[in-house]
C-alpha cells in the first residue's frame, strides 16, 4: 500500500486560524513541533496498517 499525506500547520490540534502559523508569531516553533508529531503519528498508523511507501507533502 502507498500512502500520500498532505499536511499543513493550519490543521493541527492547537491552531484555530491561519494568522497563528506565521513564522514571526510567538508560538510558531511550538506549532511546528506539534505538526511534526502529528505527521509522525499518521505515518506510524499507516505503517501499522501495512503501508510500504509514504510520501509527505507540506500543503
Amino acid at each position: 500500500m502507498k500512502v500520500f499525506i498532505s499536511a499543513d500547520m493550519e490543521g493541527i490540534t492547537p491552531t484555530i486560524g491561519w494568522d497563528e502559523c506565521d513564522i514571526e508569531k510567538k508560538f510558531y516553533s511550538i506549532y511546528a513541533e506539534q505538526m511534526t508529531r502529528e505527521v509522525v503519528a499518521a505515518c506510524e498508523g499507516a505503517i501499522n496498517a501495512g503501508a510500504e511507501e509514504i510520501v509527505i507533502k507540506d500543503a
